[in-house]
């Protein structure tokens, strides 16, 4: 049994020694070293090589480094017959609140005005109003939205969640299914994305969503860049509807030279910067769900391809 690993900004010697440590194998198979690839069961990867995973015909499980998918499943030639497991990482889960938390309180409070103030030497402070009166909706419940309401709820933040099955979260509105949207829309001060990329998520904050929220809105995305109508986003935000956005995601990354959103006064960009996975946890994850495989269970979650998560 070999497990093949690819990520480009992996500390080796850490994921040798998790694998290692839980007992998942010390056979680790990289590029330019792969051997025999009908030796391989495990794939443990992010962004691997376009038709790399199909090679292995005996592969039982493959897991992404990061809570997303698609840099596994837009691979046209992927086996989509080898169940995906995605990883779900506490730390990772903290890591995307805290982002979230960064720009609502950095909206809040209109620190995106007094960063335009600068270039002018402009004295001039907001007031802004309490917390309990900035709403605030979450479209995306699953672990990352859940923690990410509880913790704006903590700061008293009057938050909305929003997904496509009933949710309860305790302190926190949650709505579900379409015939809701427009209600959380209405009700999004600030509205964080964290949406997942499926047939039904993609490009659903178009114009008309964006029509839907309060003028002077704000904007988070750290779901997927195609969720999001570039076009439209922009267009809002030059007409006032939308005041400012907080971009982490995008359709194609990196982000071309010359995308708008570079040099757009009203617009942050991050690199995918809102959690990276943090090495040590998600080595410790993977590798005692590999343990788990090799003693007959199954590890989790695994990715439903219906939904697309």
């Amino acid at each position: 049994m070999a497990i093949y690993f690819h990520w480009d900004q992996a500390t080796n010697d850490l994921w040798d020694a998790a694998f290692a440590a839980a007992g998942a194998g010390s056979d680790i198979r990289r590029e330019g070293a792969l051997g025999h690839p009908d030796d391989i069961e495990f794939a443990v990867v992010w962004a691997p090589p376009g038709g790399r995973l199909k090679e292995f015909k005996n592969l039982k499980y493959i897991f992404s480094i990061g809570a997303g998918v698609t840099h596994i499943t837009l691979d046209p030639d992927a086996p989509m017959d080898v169940p995906i497991v995605r990883l779900q990482d506490d730390m990772l889960v903290l890591d995307i609140a805290c982002h979230i938390i960064h720009w609502t309180l950095h909206f809040h409070r209109h620190y995106n005005r007094y960063k335009l103030y600068e270039a002018e030497k402009k004295w001039l402070r907001h007031r802004y109003p309490e917390n309990r009166e900035r709403r605030i909706s979450v479209l995306g419940l699953g672990q990352t939205g859940l923690t990410t309401c509880e913790r704006l709820r903590d700061l008293e933040f009057d938050v909305t969640g929003w997904s496509r099955t009933p949710k309860k979260i305790e302190g926190v509105t949650c709505l579900s299914g379409d015939e809701s949207l427009a209600q959380v829309l209405a009700r999004a001060d600030i509205l964080v994305n964290l949406l997942p990329l499926t047939p039904a998520t993609t490009d659903l904050i178009n114009a008309d969503a964006l029509a839907q929220m309060p003028h002077g809105a704000f904007v988070i995305n750290c779901g997927r860049g195609g969720t999001v109508v570039d076009a439209d986003l922009l267009a809002a935000l030059d007409t006032g509807q939308i005041e400012a956005a907080a971009l982490d995601v995008f359709r194609e990354e990196p982000l071309a030279e010359d995308d708008p959103y570079w040099t757009h006064p009203k617009v942050s960009v991050t690199p995918h910067a809102a959690a990276p996975s943090n090495e040590r946890s998600a080595a410790r994850f993977i590798a005692g769900h590999i343990r788990r495989a090799l003693d007959g269970g199954e590890p989790w979650p695994i990715v439903d391809h219906a939904r697309g998560y």
